[in-house]
């Protein structure tokens, strides 16, 4: 039985909480967080008085996305789940992993995991379509290649929560470059193995943990393997050097998987800063492409760079943010360096490249985004 306290005390409680909400909605009594959302919240439905079935679901969506302390509640039940209970809020986008490690759910746990498996079939339409663009590109007089920066899952499975586990060793990733290299003549850079190379000679960290992107240290390697491989058919180009570089530290709030859990203001993170240190020559042209309508990042759509060296080949990558890294280091070792971000399709653009007319021709699809190679990726396949 409740006691007369209790009967007393909870609509007290409920009507002053009540009170205080529109007081706050007024007078904005607490700061107010943010959240970083990858879709677009509900609009306001208009009231049709001829239609009336669809408004109080419309509206009720709209009301759940605009609440005034949505944000608020959000982040508090995020916090309480990932300090308390170790968990993730949102365990179809994000994993809690060890050591505070935050890793990419969903379709790229899959690909890690190997539950997704490319059919022979599949692996035969990739190959015909890069081999397609292979044959485009030779006929301009200008050399293919295509390059897979690996998932951080692929380099840090240590971290990984204790409950995950394999189903295939071999993922769809290992099937494709197997499969291309069996059956195709295209060039493939590894970066699979120079990156593991690389973490097994240091105790620096070389993905941040807070993001599933790797970092500048890696970015910088993964441009000088590919700068290495270049230079097999195009002997002009000069070789990278790390102590070019610097790495300094400085201390971030938490990146895009902390903020999907809407924590990236109590995690931080010390990140290594690609600082050059030699003058850098490459100097920014002038963008000549409109964005995409639906792109995001205008201002990433197309980097263009060009250094005063005749003498050196020119370059076009089409890339998404994983090449964000290798940018800077690249363009110093080319005439012109053209790096599209084709809003994470991945297509060929061979209206772009008959255009600039380069001498090499970069792909560098993300692991997590391999399935963009496909003609028809499964529903499911996506950020």
């Amino acid at each position: 039985m409740m006691s007369k306290g209790y009967k007393i005390a909870l609509p007290l409680l409920f009507f002053g909480l009540i009170g205080f909400y529109w007081m706050d909605h007024y007078a904005h009594i607490l700061p107010q967080m943010e959240l970083q959302e990858r879709r677009v919240l509900a609009k306001k439905p208009q009231l049709k008085l001829s239609f009336l079935d669809p408004f109080p679901k419309d509206y009720e969506a709209y009301y759940n996305d605009h609440f005034y302390w949505r944000n608020n509640l959000i982040r508090l039940n995020n916090y309480i789940n990932y300090y308390t209970f170790k968990q993730s809020a949102l365990p179809e986008k994000v994993l809690v992993g060890k050591a505070g490690w935050l890793f990419k759910a969903g379709f790229q746990l899959d690909i890690y995991r190997g539950k997704f498996q490319f059919t022979e079939q599949q692996l035969g339409q990739i190959a015909q379509e890069l081999t397609r663009r292979k044959l485009i590109v030779e006929a301009s007089g200008a050399k293919y290649y295509l390059t897979i920066p690996p998932q951080k899952h692929s380099i840090y499975p240590e971290y990984l929560p204790a409950g995950v586990k394999k189903l295939n060793e071999k993922t769809c990733t290992q099937q494709l470059i197997d499969y291309l290299q069996q059956k195709t003549d295209i060039s493939y850079i590894d970066l699979f193995e120079p990156i593991l190379e690389k973490k097994a000679q240091t105790d620096t960290l070389l993905y941040y943990q807070t993001d599933h992107h790797w970092n500048d240290i890696t970015g910088l390697l993964a441009a000088q393997v590919i700068l290495k491989r270049l230079r097999v058919d195009f002997p002009s180009i000069e070789p990278l050097s790390f102590n070019d570089y610097t790495f300094p530290y400085a201390t971030f709030d938490g990146m895009t998987l902390a903020q999907m859990l809407g924590i990236d203001k109590e995690l931080k993170e010390s990140v290594p800063v690609l600082t050059p240190n030699i003058p850098m020559l490459a100097r920014d042209s002038l963008r000549q492409y409109p964005a995409p309508h639906d792109f995001p990042f205008k201002d990433d759509y197309v980097i263009d760079k060009r250094m005063n060296r005749p003498d050196l080949p020119s370059l076009f990558v089409v890339r998404e943010s994983f090449a964000s890294a290798t940018i800077l280091p690249l363009a110093e070792h080319f005439s012109r360096s053209f790096f599209l971000f084709d809003n994470w399709r991945h297509q060929f653009n061979q209206p772009i490249f008959e255009q600039e007319q380069s001498a090499i021709y970069l792909q560098m699809v993300w692991e997590g985004l391999i399935f963009n190679l496909m003609e028809n990726p499964p529903a499911d396949a996506k950020w």
